[in-house]
This record gives structure tokens, sequence and C-alpha cells, in this order.
């Protein structure tokens, strides 16, 4: 697919997904961004399906969050920290994936598939228990809402690796509390209930950390592997009735109906007339009459039912693995960037950089070049810009006679002599004796050639207001001077970064198209490409000569193809003539002659300047 082809799909399926018309789609140079009105994508090698697979997903992504995503919510996101916006980030980014493929089913396997290229690329990588704890539950997050709620089945594994080692930090209540709240993405409207549902994570984490005994954050009730794991009386704590204590009834004390001591029942095991006690039916465990150990229930001992564990019994004193999960928390809520799954925007965009990088290593400049020609439009959001029309027209009539001068002024006259012919040079009889009979006059005039103009006007945002209005005006006013003559056709093109605009094609007048010319400064300045459209353009057009006036501040941002496009024109017989606006030199036009001006006026004097060094010949 060329990349004519490729932008004309990709600009309509902007269109009809987004429901905005107004959305300009770029397919040019190497960076890859969106400023939330226009996309624009890195020329990478057109063939490459990898390429291609990703440039589709990227389209359906981004026009995605420009058609689904409130701005507003990532900003306040990004206020929250690190690790709440990447939470909210990977919520959003399944809620507005979600929404894509319900309304555009063709979505579903472009974003497959640039799933499958994270994968294959390492952006979504398998989980292992060296994962920082911030990584790991956002990897939850993200495969989870990815493979049950988006069914991209390839992450399937992913997600239950990821599964089984937060319940192994965590416990298993926590992890079923946190995907409950992930079950309810489909019911999300907006980035704002992306947002919130966040909040509710971070709530779901803080209540882990800030209430280590209610086993919230531990599973010693039902976990295997868990000192408890015996007490079938257990509800998401060792001690069924246990109040803050390992006794459910004792005050101040471990036995459950003892006071002071819990070797009154205890039979070499706390028999279970110890309400809440850990030991009460665990076999094997510390026994109210165990050796070489506090007794079963001694006071300020948790070793009841513990072997390194806290049961959630011990009033005022954390277990280690309690600590662990306060620690696993505090690790997630205060994680930095470096901790966490990088933005699959960012991903995305580095990679299609990166190939268009490669493409311009491996490619010769005239491949490269012509793919990253700028296209040509017929329509402009930035016609806000200010032109002096009665200006233009006043100073049309003084550039049409300077420019009569340049054009006509390339008319041929050939006279030769011969032996035979109508008329006689009467001059050269006296040399008949001599023996000179090439006396027959002919006369051989050769008209001036059809010529082509394109004037070609810098709007970058190096442009300033009055420098733009002096460009506008100067534009409008030699258009308008060429009209007035016979066999000169011209065209108008504004260049900044991305595609060029038509402000006046070769069959309009400019009379009809006057108010095209009133164009804002905003973008880059590509001058090289710019240049290499326009000489594409010209090369084939019927004239016989072809000339370019560049109007511009001088401060071109792509040199190397500037140097190409010169080379090209002159290899071509395309002459360039270089208006400088308030500037004392033009970079990449050192060889060419600058005509610079402070001012509009200026124009008629400035061109006779082309008559008298012969700049068009």
């Amino acid at each position: 697919m060329n990349k004519s082809k490729l932008l004309k799909r990709f600009r309509m399926l902007s269109r009809v997904m987004s429901n905005r018309g107004d959305i300009t789609i770029n397919l040019t140079g190497n960076r890859c961004y969106t400023d939330y009105n226009s996309i624009t994508l890195p020329v990478g090698d057109l063939e490459n399906p990898d390429y291609l697979e990703l440039l589709e997903g990227a389209i359906d992504h981004e026009v995605g969050h420009l058609r689904w995503t409130d701005r507003t919510w990532t900003a306040k996101s990004y206020e929250k920290g690190a690790f709440f916006n990447a939470i909210r980030n990977g919520i959003e980014d399944i809620r507005m994936e979600r929404m894509v493929c319900l309304e555009w089913p063709g979505a579903i396997l472009n974003l497959s598939k640039m799933v499958t290229q994270g994968i294959k690329k390492g952006w979504f990588s398998k989980p292992t228990d060296s994962f920082p704890p911030s990584l790991l539950l956002q990897a939850v997050v993200v495969y989870y809402g990815r493979y049950k709620i988006n069914d991209q089945v390839q992450l399937k594994e992913f997600c239950e690796i990821a599964l089984a080692l937060l319940t192994d930090c965590i416990g298993q209540k926590p992890v079923h509390d946190l995907i409950l709240l992930l079950d309810t993405i489909p019911a999300l409207r907006s980035n704002q209930h992306s947002y919130e549902l966040t909040e509710q994570i971070i709530q779901l984490l803080k209540k882990i950390e800030f209430k280590p005994g209610d086993s919230q954050g531990n599973d010693s009730g039902d976990s295997q592997g868990n000192d408890s794991g015996d007490s079938q009386d257990s509800q998401g704590n060792d001690s069924g009735d246990s109040q803050g204590d390992d006794s459910g009834d004792s005050q101040g004390n471990d036995s459950g109906d003892s006071q002071g001591d819990d070797s009154g029942d205890s039979q070499g095991n706390d028999s279970g007339d110890s309400q809440g006690d850990d030991s009460g039916d665990s076999q094997g465990n510390d026994s109210g009459d165990s050796q070489g150990d506090d007794s079963g229930d001694s006071q300020g001992d948790d070793s009841g039912d513990s072997q390194g564990n806290d049961s959630g019994d011990s009033q005022g004193q954390n277990s280690s693995v309690s600590q662990q999960v306060i620690n696993f928390v505090n690790e997630c809520l205060n994680a930095d960037e470096s901790q966490l799954m990088a933005d699959l925007h960012e991903q995305v965009n580095n990679e299609l950089e990166k190939m268009a990088d490669e493409v311009r290593s491996s490619n010769d400049m005239e491949q490269l070049i012509d793919l990253n020609a700028p296209l040509i439009s017929k329509n402009d959001r930035g016609t806000v810009g200010t032109a002096e029309l009665n200006l233009a027209k006043r100073l049309s009539t003084p550039i049409s006679r300077e420019l009569h001068k340049i054009i006509y002024g390339l008319d041929r006259k050939s006279v030769n002599f011969s032996k035979q012919g109508r008329t006689v040079e009467a001059n050269r009889l006296a040399g008949v004796k001599a023996g000179n009979f090439n006396v027959f006059k002919s006369e051989r005039i050769t008209k001036a050639p059809t010529m082509a103009i394109s004037v070609l006007v810098d709007r970058s945002s190096s442009m300033s207001a009055v420098e733009m209005n002096g460009a506008n005006t100067s534009a409008l006013a030699i258009n308008l001077a060429i009209d007035k003559l016979k066999g000169v056709n011209s065209e108008c093109i504004y260049y900044s970064a991305g595609d060029l605009y038509e402000a006046k094609c070769f069959k309009s007048t400019t009379k009809a198209v006057k108010d095209n010319f009133r164009v804002s400064s905003r973008g880059g300045t590509h001058t090289g490409l710019s240049l290499y459209s326009v000489i594409r353009r010209l090369s084939l057009r019927v004239e016989q000569k072809k000339v370019v006036f560049i109007i511009t501040d001088g401060q071109a941002s792509d040199l190397k193809y500037l140097e190409k496009s010169i080379e090209m024109s002159e290899l071509l017989g395309i002459q360039i003539v270089c208006i400088g606006i308030n500037t004392g030199m033009l970079y990449g036009f050192e060889n060419q002659e600058l005509l610079n001006i402070q001012t509009v006026e200026e124009l008629p004097s400035i061109l006779k300047q082309v008559i008298k060094n012969k700049l068009i010949a």
C-alpha cells in the first residue's frame, strides 16, 4: 500500500470513528505525536508488516482517545502521582478500546495485533516474583482487563501468573475484591469513571495497609500452607471471636477460659474450651504444654498457631507477613515511573519512530525524501491571518511590469545570411566581388517560453504576525501580477510541517481565491521537503520554463532535505528565486541569490534585481 492510499484510508477512518471531520492525519518525518486536533505518524517501511500493524493499531487507539477520553481527568490523574496515573491509564485504555471495538468491530483485529507486537517487543512481559509491587499490581490491572474484558487472549497466561503472584503477596480476599472492581470496567462511560475506579482501588490498598490484623491483607483463615490451616471456625481471622486479642474472651490473656494460665483445660492441646485461641483445633502445633516454648497461650506471645506468620490475633504486634503486606502497599503507593510498565502510547510511538529512523539510515536519500514528501491539501483551518488586499492590487501592476520585462526579455532573435532567399541585405552586396555570395537575409524570432511559477510561502511559527502579513500580501501581489501575463501560469503553496496548503492552483485566477491568502503561522519549517513536493509537481507541467519563488524568513529545519531538493531543481532545470522577509540570510540557500525585503512596497524594485542579475534566464 502506498503512502497516499494509506493516508486517505486513515483520514477516512478518523472521520468516521471520531465523529470529527477536523482531525488531520499526517504521515511525514520521523516523529509520532498528537495535539488532539491532528495525529502525526512517522514514515517507515511501507512493506514491513510489523510497521503497518503498529500503524493501524496506533490510529485506532489514538482516534479512540480523541473521541472518548476527556483530557481534564488525565491531567488530574498526573497530579496524583505515577502509580495512580499508571493504574488510571491502564483502565482508561481498556475502557476506551472496548468502546472502539463495540462501535467498530474492525478495530478488534488491529488492536489485537498491536498487543501481539507488544508481547513480541517486551512491552507486555511475563510477570515474575522479581517484579516490584507496583509493577505486579499494574500487570494484574492491565492483563486482566485486556484478557477478560477486551478478549485479548494472548495475555491469558500473563494474567493468570500475575494473579497468582499477587495472591501470594496480599492474599485471596484483597485480590478477589480487586477483581470485583475491575469487573465494573464495562460499565464505565468516561475517563472520569476510570479516575474514580482508580480511587477505589487505592482505597482498597490502604485498607490492607492500615488493618493488617483484620486479615484483609492476610489469607490465614483458609489458605493452604498457613499455620492455622486446620482451624475450621476461622472466618478471615484465625480467632473466630477474637476482638483484637488472641483469646476470644480473655482480658489481656491468651487463654480462652483461664485467667492468667491456659494450662487448666489443656491436655496436651488447647482443647477448644479456649474460645478464640489460635491453637484451638491445631494438631501438632504449639499446644498448651508445648515443650521448649512458652505455653500455648503464653502472655504476650502469639506462638499459638503462628510459625513466623501473623495470624491477625496479636494485639499491637505485626508478624513478618503483615509487615510484608504493609511494605507491598507502601511501595505501590510511592512508586515512580521506573517501577511501572511504560505507557503503551509512548512504547508504540517510540517503536514507530525507531522504524522510521531505520528507514532513514538504510534507504538512499532519493527514496527517503520521496517517502517523507508532504501532500498538498486544498483545505486549511489556518486561514485566519491577515493580508492587505488593496495594497496587493496596487503593487500588482508594477510587479507585472517587471515580470513582463523578465519573461519577455527571454525572446530570442537570430539572423542568418545565405546564397538564396527573398530579402537581400544591401550592405553585403559589396562583398560579392570578393566571392561572398551570402547576401540573402533571414530572421528567426523565438518567442519567450511558456512558464509555470510556484510561489512557495513559509507559514511556520517562526514567522511573526507582521512577517506573515507581509508574506501573505507579497504572495497575493505576485500572483495577481502573473495573472496579467500571457503564457504564464502560477500556483501558491503555503508550508510549515506536515501537509502543504494550496491557496491557489494553476487553473484558478487569483482574484477568485483572494481570501485564501489570509494564512496564519504555525508548526515547523520543512522547507526542503516542501520544495521537493513543489519541484516534483512542476517537473510534470507542460510549460517550457519552471520557476519557484520562495518567500521565507530563512530558518529551515530540514537542511539535508533542502540540499537534496536544490540539487534536484538544478538537474531538472527548475530555477529558484529566494525572497527573504526581514532576514539577512537564508539557511541552505547560501549559493542562491537572496532578495531581501523589509516591506511589501519593496517588491517591484526587488524584482528589478532579478532582471539585472539575470536570475531567470
